[in-house]
C-alpha cells in the first residue's frame, strides 16, 4: 500500500482572489526583503530596474536605473545596502536602503547570476558563467574592495546558499545537474552532490542540517541531509519550479513554478506523503519570499509587470483520504 502525494486544491480560488497585484518593471524576476522587514527589492531584468515595494503600503515607492541585466540580490545584513548582479555587463552595483542611490560598481566574472554575503557581511560571493565551459565562484571582499578568489565550480551555476557557520557555499550548477561544495576556509570545492535535472534554487535551514533544491527540468524538490551526506525526501512539484524560499519559522516552503504558472506551498518538515497546496498565480512565476511574519508570500510573476502577494497558509494542509493501492 502506498499513498499517493494529495494536492490540496480547496483553497486555490481563495487564495488567487485575496492576492494584491504591485506593478513593478519589465519581467520581475528575484525578490528580496530589507533587513527590517519593511520592504521588498525586485530586479525588473527586461527593464534594467530596481524597484522598491513598501510592504505596509503594498505599492512601488521607488524604481531606479539598476544597470544592464539586473538579477540576483542580496541585502547587508546590517540593512544600509543591497547589492545586484548585472548579468549582461559582468558587473555588481551597489544601492543605499531604502534611497537605491547607487553607491558602488564592482567588476565580477563572466555573467553573474546570483549571489549572497557571507553571514559576518566581509564577503560577496557571486556565482558567474564564466568565458569557458566551466562557471566560477568569484569571492569578492568588500574591505579591499576586489575578487580575491575564483573558484571553478559547474556548468552555468545558477543558485548559492551559504551556510550559518559561513565557512561553506553551495553553488547550483543549472547546466549540470550538480551542486558544488565549495570551503570558504581554503576556496576550494570539496565535494559535488549529484542532484534533479536543471538545479535552479537553494536554501540552507537555520541549523544547516537540511538543503532544499528545486530542479526546473525534473520538476521536483529534493532535500538534503547534509551531515550524512544524503538525500531525504524527493518531492515532485508542478511544472517548472524555480525559486523558493522557507518561511522565517520554517515551518513552510513556498515554490515558485514558472511553466506550471504556480507557487507550490508545502510543509517544510517532510514526513512521508507531503500535501501540496497549488495556488494559481499570474503568467510566469519567478521566484517566491515569505514577509518577515511569515502572513504572506510575494510572488514575481515576469510575464506579466507585477509582483502578487498573497495570504500564506495558517494551517498545516490535510491529507485527503487514506492509503491507496
Amino acid at each position: 500500500m502506498k499513498r499517493a502525494i494529495v494536492w490540496v486544491v480547496c483553497l486555490l480560488m481563495a487564495a488567487a482572489a485575496t492576492a494584491t497585484e504591485i506593478k513593478v518593471g519589465q519581467a520581475p524576476n528575484f525578490i528580496r526583503l530589507t533587513s527590517d522587514g519593511e520592504h521588498a527589492v525586485v530586479t525588473n531584468f527586461g527593464s534594467d530596474e530596481i524597484s522598491l515595494i513598501s510592504l505596509k503600503s503594498m505599492r512601488q515607492i521607488r524604481k531606479v536605473p539598476g544597470g544592464y541585466g539586473p538579477l540576483g540580490i542580496a541585502v547587508e545584513p546590517a540593512g544600509r545596502r543591497v547589492y545586484v548582479t548585472n548579468m549582461e555587463s559582468g558587473l555588481v552595483k551597489a544601492f543605499t536602503l531604502p534611497m537605491l542611490e547607487l553607491e558602488d560598481t564592482f567588476k565580477v566574472g563572466h555573467v553573474p547570476t546570483d549571489l549572497c554575503l557571507t553571514p559576518d557581511g566581509y564577503h560577496l560571493l557571486v556565482a558567474n558563467y564564466g568565458k569557458g565551459k566551466w562557471g566560477r565562484l568569484d569571492i569578492f571582499d568588500l574591505q579591499k574592495q576586489r575578487v580575491i578568489e575564483s573558484v571553478k565550480v559547474g556548468v552555468r551555476p545558477q543558485a548559492l546558499a551559504v551556510n550559518p557557520a559561513g565557512d561553506s557555499v553551495y553553488v547550483a550548477n543549472s547546466a549540470e545537474s550538480t551542486v558544488s561544495v565549495v570551503s570558504l576556509d581554503v576556496n576550494k570545492v570539496i565535494d559535488t552532490l549529484k542532484v534533479g535535472d536543471g538545479p535552479n534554487g537553494l536554501a540552507i535551514s537555520r541549523n544547516g542540517r537540511k538543503l532544499y533544491i528545486t530542479h526546473s527540468r525534473s520538476n521536483d524538490l529534493w532535500v538534503w541531509d547534509l551531515r550524512r551526506g544524503q538525500v531525504l525526501h524527493k518531492v515532485p512539484m508542478p511544472e517548472g519550479p524555480f525559486r523558493f524560499s522557507l518561511s522565517p519559522d520554517e515551518k513552510w516552503v513556498a515554490v515558485a513554478c514558472y511553466r506550471a504558472g504556480e507557487v507550490a506551498v508545502l510543509d517544510a518538515d517532510i514526513a512521508g506523503e507531503p500535501s501540496i497546496r497549488r495556488i494559481p498565480v499570474r503568467k510566469n512565476p519567478v521566484d517566491a519570499v515569505f514577509t518577515a511574519d511569515a502572513s504572506r508570500i510575494l510572488v514575481t510573476c515576469e510575464g506579466e509587470e507585477k509582483v502578487l502577494v498573497m495570504p500564506a497558509p495558517v494551517a498545516a494542509p490535510k491529507p485527503a483520504g487514506g492509503d491507496q493501492p
